[in-house]
């Protein structure tokens, strides 16, 4: 069976996984706006939050793309315990990495949280820093997890790593209650046990593939050499990534008292909305890429980019324009109660239409992103992703001023629509045209249709809210809407609807 056919048979658990996942971690969110708003000590968290994740990512997300084919290469070529050998000498290294980033955390966490949030008065960088301080070591265990889930990947396991994120997000949600009635120390605390719980999770499952860590270092092993060679482009990328989040979060800190916490609301709204739709896609995509440039059927790759850039227009554009036209009741119906008041709601909403914007071509962005990882090119995406940063970094300084924390989420809307045309100007150049013309007549039909969709939505919304509740309306509005997409894709033959009608007149 290809690799294809393995991940492809699998999507359905992966997709399941990945919804569910996303309602634990809508939950968790709600639960934290419900309790502390957009208030300092719920922007303290969330900067508190963002410190072990973001620096993480200098080493995990560089580290598991790397691993993989890694392993596979020596595997293939040495076999399995000198991989196992391989993996052991790249998690003990890493450990000795995330030391030296914890004595740092545990030394100056004030350093931190200004470098993070310079608009923090004394008490909530106060805050920040005791959470810190107490989530610190998360950062081994974040590591861990990132190595096991990879590991666990390469044997074909894809549905366990994929559900690692739902005992962290109860354990998160169990220490925002903890904290709301017992003291907020609990939310720091509730950082470090989440992680915790994440290992203890996929620990079991690779004990059961046969694999026990031992500790072993050697930075001279030609592997290693390999690996880091391969990590420095891709860490350069995630490092500007990162820097560019921790100034957007630094900005508004300074910009309004909660702003940290409602551009984080926005983001994850936003982000739910991409993951849910399109992670299957990817991933099925990126595995299809790399068997099929492996054997060098680079016309298989362009067909399945182009088929899969269409799908994506086709879902994410009138997702687009049902959040930007339904950001406030949506907003209200996820995170407005408790201390989740008016003005926080207000704050969100305009935050989220600014994400949402750039909503379709950050998709395309990372799925173009990932054939490029597919010809093992990353110096490309580098390039452009680093120049997206800074052009990103400009618009937050330039237009935060005009517009607040929306300016913010507009310059990454910029930012992402600038990478995603570049990497397909530079990726089209690489590989040949992969069916631009249709690609755009498609862009244009599921415009018009969104678009006629939308003020058909908002107009029912309103209607029904009037003689029924915010939920309710939202659910009708949102289902008719989607009914309405789909009947006028098939009148502008859009090739995506007019498949799944040749599908279901097929079925019936």
């Amino acid at each position: 069976m290809s690799i294809f056919q393995k991940v492809k048979k699998n999507v359905g658990s992966l997709m399941l996984i990945i919804v569910f996942s996303k309602l634990i971690g809508m939950f968790r969110d709600v639960v934290l706006a419900n309790c502390f708003g957009t208030s300092n000590v719920s922007d303290a968290y969330l900067i508190a939050i963002s410190v072990p994740t973001l620096i993480f990512y200098f080493i995990g997300h560089s580290l598991s793309t790397a691993y993989i084919p890694m392993y596979n290469k020596i595997k293939s070529t040495k076999g399995e315990s000198k991989a196992h050998d391989y993996t052991n000498i790249i998690i003990s290294i890493a450990m000795v990495i995330c030391t030296i980033i914890v004595i740092i955390l545990l030394i100056s966490p004030d350093f931190m949280v200004k470098l993070f949030a310079a608009g923090f008065d004394d008490a909530t960088t106060n805050i920040a820093s005791y959470y810190i301080r107490v989530s610190a070591f998360s950062l081994y265990f974040m590591t861990l997890v990132n190595v096991y889930g990879s590991y666990l990947q390469i044997y074909e396991n894809f549905v366990v790593p994929a559900m690692v994120s739902v005992p962290r997000n109860i354990v998160i949600i169990l220490s925002i209650i903890f904290a709301y009635y017992f003291g907020i120390e609990f939310l720091g605390w509730g950082i470090l046990f989440a992680y915790v719980a994440e290992f203890i999770f996929l620990l079991p499952f690779v004990r059961r593939s046969g694999y026990k860590f031992k500790i072993k270092i050697n930075i001279k092993d030609e592997e290693v050499i390999e690996t880091f060679r391969i990590i420095t482009p891709i860490l350069i990328g995630v490092s500007v990534g990162q820097i560019n989040k921790i100034i957007d979060k630094s900005l508004a800190s300074i910009l309004i008292i909660g702003g940290v916490s409602a551009l984080s609301y926005a983001s994850i709204i936003n982000n739910a909305v991409q993951e849910v739709l399109v992670t299957g896609i990817i991933t099925i995509l990126f595995a299809s890429c790399s068997e099929l440039v492996a054997q060098g059927k680079h016309l298989e790759v362009k067909k399945k980019l182009s088929n899969t850039i269409d799908t994506m227009i086709c879902l994410l554009i009138p997702a687009s324009i049902g959040v930007i036209f339904l950001a406030e009741p949506i907003v209200k119906v996820i995170l407005g109660r408790g201390n989740f008041d008016g003005n926080s709601i207000a704050l969100t909403m305009s935050a989220l239409r600014c994400y949402t914007i750039g909503l379709v071509f950050l998709a395309i962005r990372d799925t173009i992103v990932k054939v490029f990882y597919a010809y093992k090119n990353t110096k490309i995406t580098t390039i452009i992703s680093t120049t997206a940063i800074g052009i990103n970094i400009v618009f937050n300084i330039i237009l935060s001023q005009i517009w607040g924390i929306n300016g913010l989420a507009l310059a990454t809307s910029i930012s992402a629509i600038f990478s995603c045309v570049t990497l397909y100007y530079f990726l089209r150049k690489k590989i040949g045209d992969f069916n631009l013309v249709n690609t755009l007549v498609v862009s244009i039909k599921s415009i018009s249709c969104s678009v006629l969709m939308g003020l058909v939505v908002i107009f029912l919304f309103r209607i029904i809210e009037t003689f029924s509740s915010t939920v309710i309306a939202l659910i009708i509005s949102v289902s008719i809407g989607i009914l309405i997409y789909f009947i006028l894709s098939v009148l502008f033959r859009v090739p995506l609807a007019l498949n799944w009608v040749r599908k279901i007149t097929k079925r019936i």
